[in-house]
């Protein structure tokens, strides 16, 4: 409590009050009454504190201790994984929550996980660069240990990405070299930066282009047969970090956001840049639908901004969600499924907008923290997501299509 200056006491102060008072007139508070107000403050802050949120998870997976940062689900559904800050990678049933597989070994935070595209193997990559890649016994009848059939120490660790058609493992680091595993003979490829954090990759739907954006703000293309750079996009054009990247289903178009709250879309087969717009600033994640009837992407932002935009027009079609309206969180993730625009939110929550309308559709809460990852499988109908609150969690979701 700050002292309160006055020329002479009130007339309101008591015989006690005045023989807490200096020779200048400074009034202080008995110890006992400070004490009390501090309790009294403590109360009223204990009355104020938010009820945790409904939570619609089917099941909550919380082996792990500290933050969960990243997750996948197994091609079947059936088992889920994920890695956090206590160094640990953990496989698990997604309707009981039992623990399938220990992935024990790393040195640091577990800050990628995913499975192959035929469900064959496991990656689990620490911040350290320590990669191991487990071959994957799925079979109920077994307790078997799963095996550790390739292990890799890399630079600093700052993205994975499993190849959606073989078994290719492509992983960036803060030197701005990219591994090119092939599983599980282990062959590698080094792509080689220039001494510039790759801050995020995404593979070409051709399946043999990626295309990666830096620190720095440039952007490139690379041909994963020879290891060369095809196309070079400098960074005058976002001059800020490239913090997501995405490409269009035709292999054509790449979008790209950065911190600075700029959209740029360039072209593929030259590099061209086709159009360049402005959005809020803090932009986080940004994605292309998939649906050839939607030729929309959409972007969000960690200050709350959710954009879908008409990417032939180069506006923005739908405002989801406006920072001055606090109707939602910031953004840490975001995907397509179908013609739904799926978020992963700062609040905790995961909602779904749809793509013509961009009206709120869904609106999943459980995560008494930051959702730091999240993830769907089609065959289960089931999204996976995992949170700072040290937990993972897993909600039904059937997706409606448009013919429905």
């Amino acid at each position: 409590m700050r002292d309160i200056q006055e020329d002479t006491p009130p007339s309101s102060v008591s015989g006690d009050e005045i023989s807490a008072m200096d020779a200048d007139g400074v009034i202080y508070l008995d110890e006992m009454d400070e004490i009390q107000l501090d309790e009294e403050m403590d109360d009223d802050e204990e009355d104020i504190e938010m009820e945790p949120p409904e939570d619609h998870a089917s099941l909550v997976f919380d082996k792990h201790v500290g933050s969960v940062f990243c997750c996948d689900l197994h091609p079947d559904g059936k088992l889920a994984v994920s890695g956090g800050e206590d160094d640990k990678a953990y496989v698990w049933s997604v309707e009981t929550g039992q623990v399938v597989m220990d992935c024990t070994g790393h040195k640091d935070s577990v800050v990628f996980v995913g499975f192959s595209f035929d469900g064959a193997f496991l990656a689990t990559a620490d911040m350290s660069g320590l990669i191991k890649v487990w071959k994957c016994n799925t079979d109920n009848n077994q307790q078997e240990p799963w095996t550790v059939a390739f292990e890799y120490e890399s630079d600093d660790l700052t993205w994975g990405s499993w190849h959606f058609g073989a078994r290719v493992l492509v992983c960036g680091t803060a030197s701005g070299d990219m591994y090119v595993f092939k599983i599980p003979s282990g062959e590698t490829k080094i792509l080689q930066g220039h001494n510039v954090r790759v801050e995020c990759g995404k593979l070409f739907s051709d399946g043999i282009r990626l295309v990666a954006g830096y620190e720095d703000g440039s952007i490139k293309i690379w041909d994963l047969k020879t290891s060369s750079v095809l196309q070079h996009i400098p960074d005058s054009v976002h001059q800020m970090r490239v913090t997501a990247i995405d490409t269009h289903h035709e292999n054509n178009v790449i979008v790209s956001v950065s911190s600075d709250g700029k959209v740029v879309l360039s072209t593929s087969n030259n590099g061209k840049i086709v159009g360049q717009m402005a959005a809020d600033i803090d932009l986080e994640v940004v994605a292309f639908s998939k649906n050839p009837q939607l030729d929309y992407f959409a972007t969000g932002t960690l200050t709350g901004a959710v954009s879908i935009w008409d990417a032939s027009r180069q506006m923005v079609r739908h405002q989801c969600s406006k920072v001055d309206e606090n109707t939602i969180a910031g953004v840490t993730k975001m995907f397509w499924v179908q013609n739904h625009l799926l978020v992963g939110c700062l609040d905790g929550s995961v909602r779904a907008y749809e793509g013509r309308s961009g009206e709120q559709v869904l609106a999943l809460t459980g995560h008494r923290s930051e959702v730091l990852d999240l993830c769907y499988n089609a065959k289960q109908n089931i999204l996976l997501s995992t949170s700072d609150d040290g937990t993972a969690r897993i909600f039904k979701y059937a997706v409606k299509k448009d013919n429905d």
